[in-house]
This record gives C-alpha cells, structure tokens and sequence, in this order.
C-alpha cells in the first residue's frame, strides 16, 4: 500500500510540473498614483471646485442630497471625507465609488496601471 502510495504521488508531482511549465504567466502590472492629476484637476472633473491652496477645503458631497458643504477635500494628497454620509478615501475611491468601479477598472480607466 506505501508503494502505491509514493508511485501515485511522484505521478501526480511530475503532472503538475509539466502542467506548471504550460501555464504562461500574465505579467501584472503597478499602480503608478503619481500618474494622477493634481487634486484640483481631478475633482474639476466631478465639477467639485477647490479653492485656495493647501489644507482640506469643505465642498458639498455628491453622494447624498447635500444642502451644505459636509465633504472635506485635502489639496495636497485629493483624499475625501464627507462628514455627512461617511464616504471617504482618495482619488481613486472617489472614481470607484462615482462610477461604481472596481479598483482595478478605476486604475485602468485613470491610467494608472504601469506594465511590468
């Protein structure tokens, strides 16, 4: 019964190996975020408008009825919070989470995704 055991083993072992050297691997490629527009430009898109300079800016949230400014947008790094409804993250959240993508459609879509 051993034996069996170890010959069915080593068969299944040399199987996997030919199987292994067919299998053509599919490079994957990096997420480049430095590749995104300024925040400005990017929220611009969304006709949210962010003035000044530096520092969160409180803008009204396009993911709920909002009749003030509840969503906070960061100048320097373009990440959101709406205090108002919870959304949060950065650019790319805000792309998943406006056009209801997943994160590699988002990336693909900005343009972010460098071949390796």
């Amino acid at each position: 019964m051993t034996d069996f055991i170890r010959n069915h083993l080593s068969t299944l072992k040399q199987s996997s190996v030919s199987t292994k050297r067919a299998i053509k691997k599919v490079g994957r490629g990096k997420v480049n975020k430095s590749r995104l527009p300024s925040p400005s430009d990017f929220y611009r898109q969304f006709n949210i408008t962010l003035k000044g300079g530096c520092g969160w800016q409180m803008v009204k949230c396009p993911f709920h009825d909002d009749n003030h400014a509840s969503m906070g947008v960061n100048h320097e790094h373009g990440g959101y919070k709406c205090h108002a409804c919870g959304a949060s993250g950065d650019a790319i959240g805000f792309y998943m989470q406006w056009h209801n993508a997943s994160f590699i459609d988002a990336c693909r879509a900005l343009q972010l995704i460098e071949e390796a």
